[in-house]
This record gives structure tokens, sequence and C-alpha cells, in this order.
């Protein structure tokens, strides 16, 4: 069946000085289309709880995004400016996702029922989550090992739950890395190679998040002391 290709939104992620001519940023909204679609970009905040899921709040007071809503023809290529509104000298960074959604209308005949599609013919619409860091100068991150503690999960299997703590002003990416791991006389090396539930995965500033992993080969089951150190 052939799937009807719509919006490109990039670039998937932005830092934005909070003054000056880095505090504006331009993204670029492609029409893959042979019909005009109907875009529309917002804002939001994000707070990530222990275990990374997100609860996003509207932010449009603290960006001006110009224009917020378009038409774009077959093709047709549109440049959004984004401006940051907030505090010029926030204390530490601060995470936003802009997302650009396209509207289920159809513009080529707005009085049609957008479900009624050509039989055998998938109609996407497409919606885009980015990422936006408002970063002072001069932020840092200081990630450190809270716990490692095994978990019984709802299959029965027994899990390693490791919780990390941001104690910077600045967001932590955790990609280099090491986990000593010490149970019943066993040591256990993790790398992000090993542990890629953890690899590459963002600690907010002033944050903690919590990683639920396989249990590590060759580590005997039970109570677990950990060394972690993060490779400058």
């Amino acid at each position: 069946m052939p799937t009807t290709l719509a919006l490109q939104f990039n670039p998937l992620s932005q830092v934005f000085a909070p003054i000056g001519s880095d505090s504006t940023q331009s993204y670029e909204v492609v029409n893959d289309t042979d019909e005009p679609i109907a875009v529309e970009v917002s804002m939001v905040s994000t707070e990530i709880n222990l275990t990374g899921e997100e609860n996003f709040t509207p932010a449009e007071d603290d960006f001006l995004i110009y224009p917020p809503q378009m038409i774009l023809a077959p093709d047709e290529v549109q440049t959004v400016r984004v401006t940051w509104l907030g505090d010029p000298a926030p204390a530490q960074e601060l995470t936003y996702r802009l997302i650009a959604e396209q509207l289920p209308i159809n513009l080529l005949d707005p009085e049609a029922e957008v479900p009624n599609r050509t039989r055998g013919e998938i109609k996407l619409n497409f919606r885009y989550i980015t990422t936006v860091f408002i970063r002072p100068p001069g932020v840092v991150s200081d990630v450190s090992l809270v716990s490692v503690e095994p978990a019984v999960v709802d299959s029965g299997e027994t899990k390693l739950l490791v919780t990390f703590a941001n104690h910077g002003n600045g967001n932590a990416r955790l990609n280099d890395w090491q986990l000593e791991l010490v149970g019943q006389g066993q040591t256990v090396q993790l790398t992000p190679d090993l542990a890629r539930e953890i690899r590459g995965r963002v600690v907010l500033a002033g944050q903690q998040r919590q990683f639920e992993l396989a249990w590590p080969e060759g580590l005997p089951v039970g109570n677990v002391t950990a060394t972690f150190q993060v490779i400058p």
C-alpha cells in the first residue's frame, strides 16, 4: 500500500542562549507531498519524572514563534524563527519541547471529511517533538550515583534499578561512563555499550533519573555495591 509522506521538520535539537543573537534560532519545515498541508508549531515546557516519563505544559509566553501556523504548497519550504522571551539569566539550563504538527485539514476540499481516503492509501498526520535547551554561560553538570538495587518486576524477573542525580546546573547526557558492580565477590563492569537503557539518556539539572536494566550477566542476583565514574 502506498504511504503518503508529509511534514519534514529540522533540526530536531537546538541550543538557545538566554540573551543575544543566539536567543533566536531558525527551523525548516518542508512539505514533501503533492498536496498542500497545514502545520502548527507550538512550545511546551517539559518535566521528566524519575522513570523518564514526560509531562508537558504550554509555554507560548516564553517564546515568540513566527509563523506559528502555516499552509505549505506541495514541495514548499518554510522557515520558522523562534525567539526566547523568558528569563535572560536563568540559574540553570532549561529544557523545552518544540512541537510541529500537521493539522488534519483537507485543503483541497475543506468540506470533505479527512478520513475519507482512497482505499489502500495510508494518510499520516506527522508530529515532530524536538528538544530546545536554554543554556546560560558557564553551566556544568555533576552526575553521581544515588543507588543500585535489585527489584522484582511484574513478569517475575529480577531487574537492576540504577538511580543517578545531577547536582549541577547544566543538563547531563550519559554518554561516557563506567559502572562497576560487585555482588557476592563477583565484579562486572557496565559501559554504555552494555547498558543501552542508560546510554545517551539525559539527566536534567537538579533532577534524578532511574533506569531499569536486565540483570547483568555474570553478576549473582542479590544485593549489589557499585562505583560510578564519568569518563572525561
